[in-house]
């Protein structure tokens, strides 16, 4: 691993907080009551990885529920879940490690950045929950836009070298943004063979506790 890198951009769901299986519950509840369109509308979102917000909302309606959205029903969906997924942010356990890989990466003098597909507000407040705001120099979150236009955002704000930054993903969307940016990426999948196919990239890891014992020499329990 080359850990010339001195920026590392980190996803948040699925990577700091292993939060994807809770935050597919919460979307499903938004959507509806009936539990087996739930179930449908939760297997569909843990496949939609690092994809906007409003982008899965959108799929989820076309492919699950097949037709047009009513006045005023996106924003209700949207503001739903951005109580419940808060909610089970709030309450989903951290990865392996996030605490102490980011605790190690400030010993080193690395710019440890958090970047998620979660509205600012929200994000800061769940990270804070969580005891990793502090651990953290910046943290950007996102809305109804791409992760590739956050991370161009992201890199333009602070004049970052692509080439000294590694983004940290669990999701093909993830991987295209770096890949759009030009940024090195390391893909972090404990199970779901999300990577599969993908070239390019280093990993994929079970954890970010897994990526630091080959990247940084780090082991964790």
């Amino acid at each position: 691993m080359n850990m010339t890198y001195r920026i590392i951009i980190f996803d948040v769901n699925g990577v700091l907080i292993d939060s994807n299986a809770a935050n597919a519950r919460a979307m499903a509840q938004a959507f509806t009551n009936d539990p087996g369109l739930r179930d449908r509308l939760a297997d569909l979102y843990l496949q939609l990885t690092g994809i906007d917000r409003g982008s899965k909302i959108r799929l989820l309606r076309e492919r699950i529920i097949g037709k047009p959205f009513e006045a005023g029903e996106f924003e209700t969906i949207w503001e739903r879940f951005k109580q419940l997924g808060r909610r089970s942010m709030m309450e989903a356990p951290l990865g392996r490690g996030s605490k102490e890989v980011l605790t190690e990466l400030g010993r080193r003098g690395v710019t440890r950045v958090a970047l998620s597909n979660t509205p600012p507000v929200e994000l800061q407040e769940i990270l804070v929950a969580h005891g990793l705001r502090r651990l953290l120099n910046v943290v950007r979150g996102g809305g109804d836009w791409p992760k590739s236009e956050s991370l161009r955002r992201l890199l333009d704000e602070f004049r970052f070298d692509p080439g000294r930054c590694l983004f940290i993903g669990d999701g093909k969307g993830d991987l295209a943004a770096a890949r759009h940016a030009g940024v090195p990426f390391a893909a972090i999948d404990a199970v779901r063979g999300e990577f599969e196919g993908e070239t390019g990239f280093d990993g994929p890891y079970r954890d970010v506790a897994d990526w630091a014992a080959k990247a940084l020499g780090v082991e964790l329990s």
